[in-house]
């Protein structure tokens, strides 16, 4: 990972690359052998379309020439030509790098192997493409590099023009020019060519350190956003001309350039930080691997059947099992989304069988053709339903204790009188806990008789009201215990009355979850 040092030039929209490849061996520092040539490389990299120094504009490029920027009041920047002198390109050896260590070279110095140098150059940002140019071609020893430092800076002050510069029109006492043309919303384009001395470095950290060998390419980019450097804040242009010493502009412009580059390892050489994209390919590596189990829920026509779900994916392969256990004897359809999608086939003491689904298909195992997630599963023998889930849509590492909450659940509500028996009341509870479950119906002042408990339209139960108190309730259970009816429905969500020859007395919408601590 390369690590930008706080406070340090970052130049927008550039990258420079050190590339090592295979090639003959030449002489490095003080004779030492270095058998990788190096390529230093910039390019001009536009920011992610559609933004601009943390505002919306857009930015435009031709397949070959100029760079057009356009802000949102609809201001207009071209740039036909940036270009920067790099005075010093300067790459340190690690501490302890095994071919420059004191072990190694008893005699040297500290310095004489520590650094490799390379410039001035004067740097034209191609702004066609992210594509990078070269513009130094020199050589580097191979090891391990801890850092690069390069420094913007104008030509040292000669009394002829400086040979890298010899052929230019580029001037003296510069450091970065610009030309191009500017337009403002409704008015006349105006041709401008911007230039200044700032002085300036920037300091990339290799952590590790960059591994340099003969038959390996290693890349440095340093991603300059040129589209960043004439902005107000607010992300409007800044019109160049208006950019003098002394004037409104320069500190703001300055500060923009300064701030415009990051560093990063780019060994592909697609201008993109390689760790950020590693981390991308891990994410999506992630994404492709997901494990989800649940518990079957006991519905209650076998109250001591229990079972689970469990869906894993990975990059080449998905599987699907339904797994149960002390469950009668017998053949049960596995159901998902209402659709039967295979059989249980039930055997021996234990009641447990298991079907697994899995893509691609393999011998013994049925296709999965079908995605569980978020689907209703259940385990039914003549269309009645003993076993039962809800699969999550993603797996999550914190599942099981979302499961304990789940499984741990209380709600109750009142029961509201519609009328024949004004002085009639009650409530509903549902408790549910990790291994048992319990719906409790209650009445009381109610007039003597017998009433149906509905739940879902369906009757589930009787209450024979008998006394002067009218008190009488209904307790189902999961497992089924003797004095109580199964619980074999699941009344959450559901409407629930008390009723007497079709007519309700009392009646409610009992909620699909509530508050364990409530």
């Amino acid at each position: 990972m390369l690590r930008p040092l706080g406070g340090l030039l970052v130049l927008g929209g550039l990258v420079l690359g050190l590339a090592a490849c295979d090639g003959s061996t030449v002489a490095g520092p003080d004779g030492a052998e270095a058998d990788a040539p190096v390529s230093m490389a910039f390019s001009a990299a536009s920011a992610p379309e559609g933004t601009a120094s943390g505002g919306t504009a857009s930015t435009s490029k031709a397949a070959s020439g100029p760079r057009t920027l356009i802000d949102p009041d609809g201001n207009q920047l071209r740039l036909d030509r940036v270009q920067m002198v790099v005075r010093e390109i300067e790459l340190d050896r690690a501490t302890g790098d095994e071919n420059c260590s004191p072990e190694d070279r008893p005699d040297a110095e500290e310095d004489d192997c520590a650094e490799v140098e390379s410039g001035p150059v004067l740097v034209s940002l191609p702004l066609d493409g992210d594509a990078p140019a070269v513009v130094v071609d020199t050589t580097l020893p191979t090891g391990r590099w801890d850092e690069v430092e390069f420094e913007v800076h104008k030509p040292e002050a000669e009394s002829a023009t400086p040979d890298f510069l010899e052929g230019t029109d580029f001037p003296l006492e510069t450091s970065i020019r610009v030309q191009g043309r500017y337009t403002p919303a409704g008015g006349a384009a105006q041709d401008f060519t911007y230039t200044s001395d700032l002085n300036a470095e920037r300091e990339i950290e290799f952590e590790p350190p960059l591994e340099v060998t003969a038959d390996n390419t290693n890349n440095v980019t340093f991603s300059v956003n040129v589209d960043a450097w004439f902005r107000r804040a607010d992300s409007t242009l800044v019109n160049p001309a208006r950019v003098t010493e002394g004037g409104a502009f320069e500190d703001r412009v300055e500060e923009n350039i300064e701030s415009s580059i990051e560093g990063f390892e780019d060994d592909d050489r697609d201008g993109r930080d390689d760790e950020e994209e590693d981390e991308e390919e891990e994410d999506e590596e992630d994404e492709n691997e997901i494990e989800i189990e649940k518990a079957l829920e006991n519905v209650g026509p076998d109250s001591d059947a229990s079972g689970e779900v469990e869906f894993e994916k990975e990059a080449d392969e998905t599987e699907f099992k339904v797994a149960v256990e002390d469950l009668a004897a017998g053949t049960y359809d596995v159901v998902i989304a209402d659709t039967t999608r295979g059989e249980l086939d039930v055997t021996g003491d234990e009641g447990e069988a298991e079907i697994e689904f899995r893509r691609p298909s393999e011998e013994g195992h049925p296709l999965l053709d079908f995605d569980p997630r978020g689907q209703r599963v259940e385990v039914q023998q003549g269309g009645t339903s003993y076993l039962e889930t809800d699969v999550p849509t993603s797996g999550n590492e914190n599942e099981e204790d979302e499961e304990e909450d789940e499984e741990e659940v209380e709600i109750e509500i009142d029961l509201k009188n519609t009328g024949p028996d004004s002085d009639a009341t009650g409530d509903v509870e549902f408790e549910k806990e990790a291994d048992k479950a319990a719906f409790t119906v209650e009445v009381e002042d109610l007039t003597m008789g017998t009433y149906e408990v509905v739940v879902a339209d369906m009757a589930r139960g009787e209450l024979d009201v008998r006394g002067d108190e009218g008190e009488v309730e209904i307790e189902f259970r999961r497992p089924s215990e003797e004095g109580h009816p199964p619980l074999d429905f699941d009344p959450r969500g559901q409407p629930v009355a008390v009723q007497r020859d079709g007519t309700p007395y009392l009646e409610a919408i009992l909620p699909t979850t509530g508050d364990r601590d409530e």
